[in-house]
């Protein structure tokens, strides 16, 4: 929802350095939300040996790493380089190099952000399908 409603539904609607100052406050909560919750499935797999299998844990486990990834590193460096891009805006400098270069970086790790969190979201919903084919077969 954070990435693929709000988000786009912010952007269109805000100012755009409204949008990133919001983003760079909502996606560090967003990730450590994602890494806590990834955690809890994969300890709760041992609790369910007959319904799970290790496409799961392969695709919760590749979840997670892909999510950690963008909370400690793809989400603060990406932030960083925008707030140093406003700077530069700010200092008159939107046409320098290093703006461009700025601008260059920051659209290369949004665009890695952005896969990795559709990898650990595709993730997620392989787990959920596994989960609930499983599911199915037990008597209630």
């Amino acid at each position: 929802y954070t990435t693929f409603v709000a988000g786009i539904t912010m952007f269109k609607n805000l100012p755009r350095r409204v949008f990133g100052t919001l983003q760079s406050k909502l996606f560090p909560l967003y990730f450590q939300l994602c890494t806590v919750m990834i955690a809890v499935q994969i300890l709760t797999l041992t609790a369910m040996p007959d319904i799970l299998s290790k496409t799961s844990e392969v695709s919760l486990a590749i979840a997670f790493f892909t999510t950690l990834l963008n909370l400690l590193y793809l989400e603060p460096k990406s932030t960083r380089v925008m707030f140093d891009r406003y700077s530069l805006e700010d200092d008159g400098k939107k046409e320098s190099e290093e703006y461009s270069k700025l601008a260059k970086s920051f659209g290369k790790l949004h665009g890695i952000s952005s896969l990795t969190n559709l990898v650990a979201l595709c993730g997620g919903v392989v787990h959920g399908v596994r989960l609930a084919s499983g599911l199915s077969g037990l008597a209630v």
